[in-house]
């Protein structure tokens, strides 16, 4: 590899989380539309979801039955949620809702979700440790990648992570849906994978859909590229709490 490609991978070794919570999924599942394409029988059925994330607690009631399939990529304690983000990103893909009367379940309670824990129990991974998850969720199926997740640092879009997402993408037509970043408000604050040009680049918006303050801004670095491609609520989002984790703020036992 060439010395700029080595400087920036190792620019950039760990990973960093994308998720804040405070109020209620059955507000922002409106929020997008999702009710009326339910009513249409559209549910995610026959449609893989990898998550790819800090794990999930497959026993969680949102969540039981739910996953088809789970790998540890990241060398800790199993594919178990210790650190609570895999669970509440999982359960906002396709929850069932049932800890909740339904009131809580996900985007696509139908879907097939396949989970890759590429984040330790402490939230942080490598690049490495993303990259064979990636690899892995296309080998298995996987229609839509969940990744929300990034590096800390601005990316032009070159480096190791947006390279594979970007050749996955092309080699599996799989969808790699990529969170902008928490780096906001400044400018030229899209993190990697976020900048690959196939990413499918996701900035936050609160309940009167205006753009959060955390998230990340274009332009990508390097070229000025737009980024994020579009924009999804991100703000007060109450999902599915893994078993003994405390991380956001507590609503109830699930």
């Amino acid at each position: 590899p060439a010395a700029g490609d080595v400087a920036r991978a190792a620019a950039v070794p760990r990973v960093w989380l994308d998720g804040r919570v405070r109020a209620a999924l059955d507000r922002s599942t409106a929020q997008i539309g999702a009710p009326e394409v339910w009513k249409n029988g559209h549910r995610g059925e026959d449609v893989k979801v990898a998550v790819l994330d800090t794990g999930v607690d497959a026993s969680h009631p949102d969540l039981a039955g739910r996953v088809s399939e789970a790998e540890d990529f990241s060398g800790s304690s199993g594919t178990g949620d210790a650190f609570g983000h895999g669970t509440h990103v999982a359960s906002i893909v396709g929850g069932s809702g049932a800890a909740s009367g339904g009131d809580r379940k996900g985007v696509a309670p139908g879907a097939d979700l396949l989970i890759g824990k590429v984040l330790g129990d402490d939230g942080f991974g490598t690049e490495s440790q993303v990259i064979d998850g990636m690899e892995w969720a296309v080998a298995r199926g996987a229609d839509v990648v969940n990744m929300s997740l990034g590096s800390d640092t601005p990316s032009d879009g070159t480096d190791p992570m947006s390279r594979a997402l970007n050749e996955l993408s092309a080699s599996s037509g799989a969808l790699f849906v990529v969170a902008a970043g928490n780096a906001g408000p400044g400018e030229g604050t899209i993190g990697s994978p976020a900048a690959a040009d196939a990413a499918l680049t996701v900035g936050a918006v609160d309940r009167d859909d205006s753009l959060a303050d955390f998230s990340s801004r274009g332009p990508r670095a390097g070229d000025d590229a737009v980024k994020p491609d579009v924009t999804a609520p991100g703000v007060g989002i109450v999902a599915a709490r893994a078993a003994g984790t405390t991380m956001g703020q507590i609503v109830d036992a699930s």
